[in-house]
């Protein structure tokens, strides 16, 4: 979808939001009144608070994505965002419903990645899903391991450092992509 001044105010007032309110008790109402748009507005772009989530975290992690572009500099950048943001993080992943949530964030996060597998990237974890006999599988795998650290990270009171979450995510990760190439050339 192109971004226009409506998605963008949109997803702003979501992460505005996400500041303040659980993402389990944010309405569609409190996202337009954020927004200081009508709830029909909302209704011409997204489905429900879901889908707004799924393209703001698209746009964000691609702007990411982009902006850095080495795999050691996107996990430096997610990592920093978080510690420094602990109160959305939180907020997004609150413990009220941690299943329904967590099993949506997977979906998400495993969408994103496998539409922007077929990019001009280099990242590691997208050229394994290029090449991978089981590209979704794989997406709900690195996105489990994504989500379960940043929940165990919160859960953890963020009492281990950020330098130590980027050094964990980094190592993680080459485990991942060498499992991966050893099983292509098998």
């Amino acid at each position: 979808m192109k971004m226009n001044r409506t998605v963008r105010d949109f997803q702003n007032a979501m992460v505005s939001l996400l500041g303040k309110v659980p993402f389990s008790k944010m309405t569609v109402d409190q996202i337009c009144k954020e927004a200081l748009l009508h709830r029909s507005s909302f209704y011409r772009y997204f489905r429900d608070k879901y889908d707004l989530l799924e393209q703001t975290l698209e746009v964000r992690l691609g702007q990411m994505i982009d902006e850095q572009g080495s795999e050691q500099a996107i996990v430096s950048t997610l990592i920093h965002y978080v510690n420094n943001h602990k109160e959305i993080f939180h907020n997004l992943a609150g413990a009220e419903d941690h299943t329904g949530l967590h099993g949506e964030f997977l979906r998400i996060l495993s969408e994103i990645l496998l539409r922007r597998r077929d990019s001009d990237s280099h990242d590691a974890i997208l050229e394994a899903l290029r090449h991978s006999d089981q590209p979704e599988i794989l997406a709900y795998v690195i996105s489990g391991g994504i989500i379960g650290t940043f929940y165990w990270w919160r859960e953890h009171n963020y009492d281990v450092s950020e330098q130590e979450m980027i050094d964990f995510a980094l190592g993680l990760m080459k485990t991942m992509t060498k499992v991966e190439k050893a099983k292509e050339n098998q």
